[in-house]
């Protein structure tokens, strides 16, 4: 389900304002092309924030001033967010709950594949200048393929051009909505499911932090071993509580194959 979706959005007028930044273009179905912020990541966040008695404002910028605005604390978070120690340095990550990792695709001739190593003799098909998972080692062929799109790939495997592919999860599920059939879906292959993250800005007036005594120095840093750890009377620890809460109520998977 998609959402009519303002620049604020439910809560109560009388508490905070938790302001989500994303750049311009549409990436269905999460947002709309700006300024139709309509799509899960509406619909999710928003029921976050309400529940924490606060409104949601959406801003849509290009992706470079976006940054900077978290950097300062003028956008409090950005609701898809993959780690580097550089952007740690402004954002904290936190779990919102969405099932991420990537996943394989094939024709459903092929058998389940929970390890690389059952695809000798078949052929990848690889977006060009990514990397191609160590596929030569697999005894598998690579294909490196330039404007490489889902859409594209499935239409190259259907064909049996190529017989596999490794991409987002929500992004193939999302092609394969509307996609033939014949296809299908290796959730074991290639990582498993892993989390999805939101940056909150480490600037934010919503965001507060103390040192992690769990931290391990010894281990490279990540969302799960990162120095500090969010204080429980700011909002931002509310913020991320909601998220759990709705994840574990199962609110986040089901509005999540409402979309997929």
């Amino acid at each position: 389900m998609i959402l009519g979706a303002s620049a604020f959005v439910l809560g109560d007028a009388l508490g905070c304002t938790l302001t989500m930044g994303y750049r311009t273009n549409s990436r269905p179905p999460l947002i709309g092309k700006a300024p139709d912020n309509g799509g899960l990541y509406f619909d999710l966040y928003s029921e976050a924030v309400n529940r924490i008695v606060c409104q949601i404002k959406i801003v849509r910028k290009p992706k470079k001033r976006l940054l900077h605005l978290l950097e300062t604390g003028e956008v409090d978070f950005y609701p898809g967010f993959n780690f580097t120690d550089e952007r740690a340095n402004y954002v904290f990550y936190i779990v919102n709950g969405l099932p991420g990792g990537d996943v394989g695709l094939s024709r459903v001739d092929i058998p389940d594949i929970s390890h690389l190593s059952q695809l000798t003799g078949k052929k990848l098909i690889v977006p060009l200048g990514s990397p191609d998972w160590n596929a030569a080692s697999y005894g598998m062929s690579v294909l490196k393929v330039s404007e490489m799109s889902v859409s594209r790939a499935i239409k190259m495997i259907q064909l049996k051009r190529a017989d596999f592919f490794i991409y987002n999860r929500s992004s193939i599920e999302y092609a394969l909505v509307n996609a033939q059939p014949g296809l299908k879906v290796h959730y074991d292959c290639c990582g498993g499911v892993k989390p999805l993250y939101l940056g909150f800005s480490r600037s934010s007036k919503h965001f507060s932090e103390v040192l992690n005594e769990l931290y391990d120095s010894d281990m490279p840093n990540s969302p799960d071993n990162f120095s500090t750890k969010l204080t429980e009377d700011s909002k931002a620890y509310e913020f991320a509580n909601a998220l759990k809460d709705m994840a574990e109520e199962g609110f986040t998977l089901n509005l999540y194959e409402s979309y997929y």
